[in-house]
């Protein structure tokens, strides 16, 4: 489980920065020892700002789903109990608007994409099941007209079995 925070680097407008919270569930299958696939869903929750004109402001209850698929290499330090991780892989982009009055033509879209991240994370028991970590992610979109970039940063607690 991985809570965060993502932000987008280039926006299509320097003035309009989208931020926002972030929460997602991955599973990892350790294939080696130091091989790790993994997959998963997060979701950046209200990203975009009001969008205002002289006849009001449109808020449009926005979302970015990410489903990214990839491997992780992993190298164990400290006897195990401290790892360092770096890997990459795709993604599916969605981004949906749930507000169905939309006259500034803001639309739902699906994209696909790339991601590369690093990450460690340490073992908070004896046995090295329940681990505490922090990992960044850059993700590279490629909507029709557009390129998203975003960068995002997750708190991660993690279980292993």
């Amino acid at each position: 489980m991985s809570g965060g925070w993502t932000e987008q680097l280039r926006p299509p407008n320097p003035d309009y920065r989208q931020t926002a919270p972030t929460v997602g569930l991955s599973y990892g299958y350790r294939a080696a020892k130091f091989i790790e696939i993994e997959a998963g869903v997060s979701v950046g929750l209200q990203p975009g700002q009001d969008v205002c004109s002289r006849f009001g402001c449109y808020d449009p209850n926005d979302r970015y789903i990410w489903i990214p698929i990839g491997v992780r290499f992993i190298a164990p330090l400290a006897a195990g109990r401290v790892e360092l991780s770096a890997g990459g892989g795709g993604f599916i982009q969605r981004y949906s608007v749930s507000n169905p009055d939309n006259p500034y033509s803001i639309a739902s879209e699906n994209s696909l994409g790339g991601y590369f991240t690093t990450g460690a994370a340490a073992a908070l028991d004896r046995r090295r099941r329940f681990w505490l970590g922090a990992t960044p992610r850059f993700l590279l979109a490629n909507p029709e007209y557009r390129r998203d970039r975003w960068f995002q940063v997750t708190g991660d607690f993690s279980f292993r079995f």
